[in-house]
């Protein structure tokens, strides 16, 4: 009779089970046993990611390579930028300097010594290594561009 008491109780308890969440169930082994202790198996170490410390910094030795290359190649073309930049402006310059050395060559020709303007240039072209120089300046100061 015990037997079929301890049936009947096994049944009742599997479904009690069925009705009770899952998380709330105990295992299968606690039942059979009531009087052992459940023991605590750590779960198995799971392989997410193979990196060992080596390769971690090899890594990252790798990113800060790949990335001081790129500064390096931006820097360079920054300064290349830059040393066209400074290019073209001397030429814009150089050819500024060219009209305006024709205008002054032909502001010379034009100009009368005998009169007040001649007169008073003959006089500035003192501080002036030469006629053109001064006519050059005397141009840019018209125009109000300074050198």
């Amino acid at each position: 009779m015990e037997s079929l008491d301890r049936l009947l109780a096994d049944i009742k308890a599997e479904y009690q089970e069925k009705d009770k969440p899952a998380e709330m169930k105990t295992p299968p082994a606690l039942k059979a046993e009531p009087h052992a202790l459940p023991t605590y198996q750590a779960p198995a170490p799971q392989k997410t990611k193979n990196f060992s410390p080596r390769s971690e910094y090899s890594l990252i030795a790798e990113l800060k390579t790949e990335y001081g290359e790129r500064d390096r190649a931006e820097e360079l073309k920054r300064q290349q930028q830059l040393q066209e930049e400074q290019r073209r402006q001397q030429q814009l310059l150089e050819q500024q300097r060219q009209k305006l050395t024709l205008a002054a060559q032909a502001w010379l020709k034009e100009l009368d010594p005998l009169s007040d303007e001649g007169l008073w240039f003959e006089e500035l072209t003192g501080k002036y290594p030469s006629r053109l120089e001064a006519a050059i300046d005397y141009l840019q100061a018209l125009q109000g561009k300074n050198p």
